[in-house]
């Protein structure tokens, strides 16, 4: 709109058009913007293509916008098809204490406060576009929460004998979230009970199985994906658990998944832009694979030598994520080092570093700022709860 009205004021300069033909001009390109409000398929073609922040803030440009943001743009099957069409490059959300968080972009190389609306906050999952919270002020208590719209969800869990809580969302897969709950029964440490969720009814699913509770003992470390959540134990043993076979037969479905070859003892798993990576890594190597069958195959996807990396930045290196570039074969790992946050180029070995926070109050010299469970990948997304 703003580049049209710059085509027109060029055309009347030089025409010198009276005030009357002023006012016709003027008024055709708000009469074609009512039209184009009105006629709902070609404003959903125009509106699926904008970040959703951009969309967010027409509720506050017009009474017409805020009618169009009530009924188009927040009716799931927007929100949906708007996810489905727009990916943006991920962001991640970095635990500096307690409750206290930073929003990083490793894209704009943006750094600020993150804050929740209860300030004992914590976050203990990110799954696309949302967060799985507990909240602490005053009674423990769960939410599904969308960061980019600030929409919750109060989530009803009884926290006796809680093993972990885990969210299931994908898009691709389905309009709505499910929220895996694993606890232990009162009068047997082998006989599990597992909970589901689903967002779709708002209501949860009770499962009694006799699960090794010791499998379990991870689950809080789970990634989705496809499906299943996958952990590794405390014995470097990798779970599965089908969260679907719970809807389609009796119960979820948990197993262990054969791994060919000796692998390190330094495990991660990390799922972005709908992949999922596994990271084993020793003092001075890297070893990443994408995807389940690669992994347990032992089809090697990216083999780092950190010995480039340890040249620039000698303090050890604390994995943040793997984040696609521009280009989608273009991965980066991004890892953190006392003070600053660096990218690595899996393609040309490159190093970049992004953010230097040397200046930043929660900074102390020679330590890590976020380790193992700090960071939070997710991008933002129209996604409801």
């Amino acid at each position: 709109m703003g580049s049209l009205s710059k085509i027109e004021k060029k055309g009347m300069e030089a025409e010198r058009p009276s005030p009357r033909r002023s006012t016709t001009a003027t008024s055709a390109p708000a009469t074609a913007a009512a039209m184009i409000a009105y006629n709902e398929d070609l404003l959903t073609e125009i509106l699926i293509l904008l970040p959703a922040k951009i969309l967010l803030r027409f509720k506050s440009v017009s009474k017409l916008w805020l009618s169009l943001s009530r009924s188009l743009i927040s009716s799931p099957s927007f929100c949906h098809l708007h996810t489905l069409r727009h990916q943006p490059e991920p962001s991640f959300l970095l635990r500096v204490a307690p409750s206290e968080y930073f929003y990083f972009s490793p894209t704009s190389k943006s750094f600020f406060p993150f804050h929740f609306n209860s300030t004992e906050t914590t976050i203990l999952q990110s799954c696309h576009g949302l967060l799985l919270l507990e909240c602490s002020n005053p009674n423990k208590n769960y939410h599904v929460y969308n960061p980019t719209t600030r929409q919750s969800r109060n989530l009803l869990i009884e926290n006796e004998f809680l093993f972990g809580l885990r969210l299931a969302y994908d898009p691709l897969e389905s309009l709505h979230y499910k929220v895996v709950c694993v606890r232990t029964k009162r009068d047997s440490i082998h006989l599990c009970e597992i909970q589901v969720y689903d967002s779709q009814i708002h209501k949860w699913k009770r499962f009694e199985v006799s699960y090794d509770a010791s499998l379990l003992k991870q689950f809080n470390d789970g990634v989705y994906w496809k499906n299943c959540i996958y952990w590794f134990t405390t014995s470097d043993q990798l779970v599965c658990l089908d969260v679907e076979a719970g809807f389609r037969s009796s119960h979820p479905v948990l197993r262990l998944l054969t791994i060919v070859g000796l692998r390190a003892t330094g495990k991660r798993l990390f799922k972005t832009s709908g992949h999922v990576h596994f990271v084993d890594y020793m003092m001075n190597s890297l070893m990443v694979y994408e995807g389940i069958e690669q992994y347990c195959g032992g089809l090697v996807k990216y083999s780092v030598n950190c010995d480039q990396i340890t040249a620039s930045f000698p303090d050890r290196i604390s994995i943040i994520g793997i984040v696609r570039g521009e280009d989608e074969e273009k991965w980066r790992l991004v890892f953190h080092v006392p003070g600053k946050i660096v990218a690595y180029g899996f393609d040309d070995g490159s190093l970049e570093e992004l953010i230097d926070f040397r200046m930043q109050k929660f900074y102390r010299e020679g330590k890590h700022q976020f380790v193992r469970h700090d960071a939070f990948q997710f991008i933002e997304s129209l996604d409801p709860v």
